[in-house]
């Protein structure tokens, strides 16, 4: 083999992608992270799933590769960048969960992209203090009730964050099609069992007080629902505080079909924490009112190493008679 011919080939196609690059791309740091969580499922599962003669144990990953580049303009002081989290499982049938960009200033912050809208990501749960896999908002094994309002979930959309000012911030999302991200072109909405135009909001506060973690949202949505044809809309709002190792929060969230509420609490034991949720559903124009009861633990066994898992006391008050029972997980997680 000629080396030389090599070297030469080599250069062409540094050359032509540099043709092909960006004219103004910018100077940005990458950085790459992620998680690998392997988890053991146990116990009644085919009446938490409702899907007869499921197993009554199994094995499952979720893993992640996640690509973040981000940049600061020396002129203007903006901020900017994007974030990529790749699917990385093997029976994953999606590339990626969430991609988008941002841009943040002074004015606050714009995302553009496949993320989680405003209400989403403002709220506040007996779940977002919950240990092990997350509560009631944890693994799906151990999740049997809503636990906020519906929401956008990944589909693309535009979104503004305001700065926060004395501990408080608003939020404000606009999503043309929930049944849609990607690079779908033209997608098809008439019709299809998800929302349009859906505008989700959210307010929250943080502070310190006496030794007191205070921390409190509002959020709210509302939508065209594709199916019917009809409005719909939902407000709710929760809060935590937090003394001593100790975290109490719960929420209460309201929308056309359902009331949701929820409470728990956490207390964290030098490298292990242990948390109690419980949550519960009104489900309007029937009798159902499933309810959730989940104790949660985790810890740290080497860095980015930890031993999580939940149990799940639950009831989906269908009617049918096998709609109740126990569940659990147990999880492996190592973070990078």
């Amino acid at each position: 083999m000629n080396f030389r011919k090599v070297l030469l080939g080599t250069s062409a196609i540094v050359g032509a992608t540099a043709l092909v690059s960006p004219a103004n791309a910018g100077d940005l740091d990458v950085g790459i992270s992620g998680f690998i969580k392997t988890l053991a499922a146990f116990g009644e599962l085919d009446n938490e799933s409702g899907v007869d003669k499921s197993h009554s144990h199994y094995f499952r990953n979720d893993t992640e590769v996640h690509v973040k580049a981000n940049s600061t303009d020396d002129e203007t002081g903006l901020k900017y960048g994007m974030t990529v989290e790749f699917e990385a499982d093997t029976s994953s049938s999606l590339n990626s969960d969430e991609t988008w960009m941002y841009i943040s200033g002074g004015f606050g912050e714009l995302r553009f992209g496949d993320e989680d809208g405003a209400s989403d990501n403002m709220k506040i749960t007996a779940g977002s203090i919950a240990a092990g896999t997350g509560g009631i908002d944890g693994a799906g094994e151990v999740v049997s009730t809503r636990l906020a309002l519906s929401n956008s979930s990944d589909a693309t959309k535009v979104i503004y964050y305001s700065p926060v000012v004395s501990g408080f911030q608003v939020g404000v999302s606009y999503t043309p099609d929930a049944g849609h991200n990607g690079a779908t072109e033209n997608p098809t909405t008439d019709g299809a069992n998800d929302y349009q135009d859906m505008v989700e909001a959210g307010a929250t506060y943080t502070g310190s007080f006496g030794g007191l973690d205070l921390k409190g949202s509002v959020v709210g949505f509302h939508a065209k629902n594709e199916s019917g044809g009809n409005n719909d809309s939902g407000l709710g709002g929760g809060a935590s505080v937090g003394f001593s190792g100790f975290t109490v929060a719960g929420g209460y969230f309201h929308q056309d079909d359902a009331d949701v509420w929820n409470a728990g609490v956490r207390a964290a034991l030098g490298p292990a924490n242990v948390s109690f949720n419980y949550g519960s559903q009104d489900v309007d124009g029937t009798n159902a009112d499933p309810t959730n009861y989940v104790i949660s633990a985790d810890i740290g066994i080497l860095p980015g190493l930890a031993l999580e898992g939940d149990v799940s006391f639950f009831d989906r008050d269908t009617g049918n008679g096998n709609d109740d029972g126990v569940t659990g997980v147990t999880r492996l997680s190592l973070a990078f």
